[in-house]
């Protein structure tokens, strides 16, 4: 889980008076922030799906709610600045997605500045994914000169000078000079240009998703804040733009909107207005197990810090726009049974005759990771929902997926059917680090089968990959039939052709005539579209078939 470090007068004053210690850790532990206090320094491990968390700002702003400081859904009142951006189409093909917003009436001191830094850095690496998907950048707005404009540059265009530098740089140098560059560059490599922000007199406010400039840099004398996301995702972008601004407001300073145009198209950031979900009190009862009123219910929800509103047995529940983790009723009934206190619940035997015990495909599962372990790989975890794309476009294959009705993005839309997609890409985000490379993951793909109630069956798979000079075909074949050897599967393997694979390099794995899995080298085309510059050897099986 991500771990911050927090000053804890800093949580107090946040907070609001004088609170016994034990009684915010108590507090902060029924939200699932574990701590660590070493005097005024306090390190909180926060939840993985509570990034409005990723600060002092956000616990302080829970820990009101909980001790009954200050109840309900948080109100935000967003000025009109006089800022706009305006969107070059060229960065449409590198980074297209772009919202901002201001802070006013700012006093800084120190722990603030190192508050909102690792706020960013945080959301960098949780929420953004490193970057990849949003970018953080926040400014001083006092030194840049609107309107601002988010266009591109060639890689030895604009010059300026980055952040924690005293001399000017071309984007190609802070690539391969600054600790920004050199970590981040991957982002960027290949693109014919690479995105900037300048303003009207021509000053670069920074390269995203790499580095701010030097210029634009916040101090304990700034007191007006421009913050920006760029990305790739609208949701993840403007969900972080929300957060850090929160995060601002929690500290008393005003929030402005900031007008982004595009071609003909304006709109305006940030937007907060709260999300809106029905919650059924009898599925509150029912799933936590015990018996409460409905305005107890709604007095823990208010102190969770939601609004609410009542129609019979249904309640109409108002979250933050900060609250990116709620997607359904049970979001909200797991913070119903935080605000009531874990501690609180008695635990009940069931009342059933069974013994239970470990289901044979996860004892199958467990043996196939340690002979994985054992032949040098290292395993991986991926996400089971996917892309078209990634699944199919990339793969150089058609095929009919499972699809997620109403999907939140197009990134997860579909329910992965094999699990090799998905080592490619593990491949692709870390081919700047040496080879030969080895990663394998058991997980569970979705495969259409009409003679199921649902039309679609679950299968536990096993995938390994090899990248680099041991990216043979024999090499990937010896560890596949290695596997098989060690589960007692009897197999036998048949020459055939694969869009994904390197003709004359692929083979599929049969047992009792079926077709089990496959296993080859990837083909250029298929590498091409990942990204990929080193070969690239593959396998996979199903582990539910033995």
């Amino acid at each position: 889980m991500p771990t911050i470090t927090i000053d804890w007068e800093d949580l107090l004053k946040l907070v609001g008076g004088r609170i016994g210690q034990n009684r915010i850790v108590n507090s902060m532990e029924l939200l699932g922030l574990e701590t660590e206090i070493d005097g005024n320094e306090v390190k909180v491990e926060v939840p993985h799906n509570r990034p409005d968390m990723l600060s002092v700002e956000g616990i302080a702003r829970i820990l009101k709610g909980i001790l009954g400081k200050e109840t309900g859904l948080p109100k935000y009142k967003v000025r009109e600045s006089d800022v706009v951006v305006y969107i070059d189409k060229s960065t449409k093909d590198v980074r297209p997605m772009i919202a901002a917003g201001v802070a006013l009436d700012v006093k800084l001191n120190e722990k603030a500045i190192l508050s909102i830094m690792q706020l960013q850095e945080k959301l960098h690496e949780s929420l953004g994914r490193k970057r990849r998907k949003a970018s953080i950048g926040v400014y001083d707005l006092d030194t840049v000169k609107p309107p601002i404009h988010y266009t591109t540059t060639d890689p030895e265009g604009l010059r300026f000078v980055p952040l924690g530098f005293s001399e000017e740089m071309s984007p190609a140098e802070i690539l391969e000079k600054h600790p920004k560059g050199i970590e981040y560059g991957h982002l960027l490599k290949g693109l014919p240009r690479y995105p900037v922000l300048i303003d009207s007199a021509g000053r670069v406010l920074s390269m995203p998703p790499i580095v701010n400039s030097e210029d634009t840099k916040v101090t304990k004398k700034t007191r007006r804040i421009f913050v920006d996301v760029t990305g790739l995702d609208w949701k993840t972008v403007h969900g972080a733009l929300i957060i850090m601004l929160a995060a601002l407001a929690e500290r008393g300073y005003s929030i402005a909107n900031v007008k982004i145009k595009n071609g003909r198209r304006t709109w305006t950031t940030p937007d907060f207005r709260p999300g809106q979900i029905r919650v059924h009190t009898k599925n509150v009862c029912e799933t936590i197990g015990i018996d409460l009123k409905t305005s107890e219910i709604v007095e823990i929800l208010r102190k969770m810090r939601y609004e609410i509103y009542r129609s019979g047995g249904v309640l109409e529940v108002f979250y933050p726009s900060y609250r990116l983790d709620i997607m359904h009723e049970i979001d909200v009934i797991e913070d119903v049974a935080i605000g009531y206190g874990y501690d609180k619940l008695e635990p009940v035997v069931p009342s059933v005759l069974t013994k239970g015990e470990e289901a044979q495909i996860e004892k199958i599962s467990h043996w196939a990771r340690l002979v994985m372990i054992g032949l040098g790989f290292t395993e991986v975890m991926t996400y089971t929902l996917s892309s078209k794309e990634k699944v199919c476009g990339k793969m150089c294959v058609e095929e009919e997926l499972v699809e997620i009705g109403n999907p939140v993005s197009s990134e997860y839309s579909v329910i992965r059917s094999s699990l090799i997609p998905s080592l490619l890409e593990v491949l692709a985000e870390n081919k700047h680090y040496p080879t030969p490379q080895k990663i394998f993951e058991i997980g569970n793909v979705a495969v259409l089968d009409p003679t199921y109630e649902t039309r679609a069956k679950t299968v536990r798979r096993l995938a390994g990959a090899i990248t680099g000079s041991e990216a043979t075909f024999a090499n990937i074949r010896a560890a596949a039939e290695a596997v098989m050897r060690e589960l007692s599967f009897k197999w036998e393997i048949r020459e055939t052709e694969h869009p994904s694979f390197i003709s004359g390099r692929v083979v599929e794995i049969l047992s009792d005539e079926k077709k089990r899995g496959i296993t080859g080298e990837i083909s250029p085309a298929v590498l091409e579209k990942f990204g990929l510059e080193n070969p690239v050897a593959v396998f996979e099986i199903e582990l539910g078939s033995i």
